[in-house]
This record gives structure tokens, C-alpha cells and sequence, in this order.
């Protein structure tokens, strides 16, 4: 039940997408990138710099805001408030922390495989199988 003609599209789809590759050429990720080439990217320090305080301002924004509607939603003049402000102000904390992680070519693994040959000591771990 194969359709001849969809077999076609799909052989003209990767002739495609070859050629735009080919066109492009290689291109490089964010986290190749070195620190200046990203500061140059990203409009320089003042430009991470202002990104990362207004992620911190819009995340109280949101929470304030947001508890705001709930105490009066709720009749509870200023508890919401107050939890949406602490909320807030830990989201956009870690909108900051995300961000620089992006910026320097850092992911949230920490655990990295280990070297080919066993790694630096070689003692007792490498005895074990024998």
C-alpha cells in the first residue's frame, strides 16, 4: 500500500535538506562557543546584564502579581503577597542561575564520564577484575 509518489517527495525532501546543509556549512552550537564570542553575541556584559535583571524583575512582577489576585481573591490582605514575592524572587534567582549556566557552555550534568585508561590513581579499581 505504499504510494510511488510519497517515495519520491521523501527522495526529494533529503536531496533538499542535503543541499541546504551543504549551503550553510558547519555551524556551531552555543556551548562551542568561547565566552568572548558569546559576550559579543549576547550584546556584550551590559546586554547578560540587563537580560539577567529583568528575569529577575518579571519573576517578582509575576508573583506579586499574582498574589495579589489571590488576596483578593481570597479576602487574605497580605500573606498572599508576601508568598508570591518570596516565590517570585526565587524563580527569577533561578532564571539567573539557567542562564549563566547556558552562557559559559555548561549543562546540569555534573558527573562526567570517566577518561579512556582508568583515570589518574589506577591502584586498587584497576586490580579488581584479576
Amino acid at each position: 500500500m505504499d504510494d510511488p509518489g510519497r517515495a519520491d517527495a521523501e527522495a526529494s525532501f533529503e536531496a533538499r535538506l542535503l543541499a541546504a546543509r551543504a549551503r550553510l556549512g558547519p555551524r556551531r552550537g552555543r556551548a562551542s562557543q568561547d565566552g568572548a564570542e558569546a559576550d559579543r553575541q549576547a550584546g556584550g556584559p551590559w546586554g547578560s546584564g540587563l537580560r539577567a535583571g529583568l528575569e529577575v524583575a518579571s519573576a517578582l512582577a509575576v508573583g506579586v502579581g499574582l498574589g495579589l489576585a489571590a488576596d483578593w481573591w481570597a479576602g487574605t490582605r497580605p500573606w498572599f503577597l508576601v508568598v508570591g514575592l518570596f516565590l517570585g524572587g526565587a524563580a527569577g534567582v533561578l532564571n539567573v542561575y539557567r542562564l549563566m549556566l547556558g552562557r559559559h557552555g555548561l549543562t546540569g550534568r555534573s558527573i562526567r564520564p570517566a577518561p579512556p585508561g582508568g583515570g589518574a590513581g589506577g591502584g586498587a579499581e584497576d586490580s579488581r577484575g584479576a
